[in-house]
């Protein structure tokens, strides 16, 4: 699990360079486009429901090995 944050991590890095590199490759442009922000957008969104998913996932695993002590006097 963890290699796969780490290589999300870094693919989500290669994707930032190459992103602000496009985007200071144009000189006359002070800014991305609307279609460029959309694109950057979905990907954050996708890459935050994948984080999600892998936390909520650590915390099933770990809450499935506690022991919780019963309610009904002490037994």
């Amino acid at each position: 699990m963890l290699r796969l944050m780490c290589t999300l991590q870094i693919l989500a890095g290669d994707l930032a360079g190459t992103v602000r590199d496009r985007l200071n490759a144009h000189t006359g442009e002070k800014g991305a486009s609307t279609v460029e922000w959309v694109i950057i957008t979905g990907f954050l969104i996708a890459l935050a429901a994948l984080v999600g998913r892998v936390v909520y996932g650590l915390v099933q695993d770990a809450s499935s090995t506690l022991d919780v002590p019963s309610l009904d006097g002490g037994d």
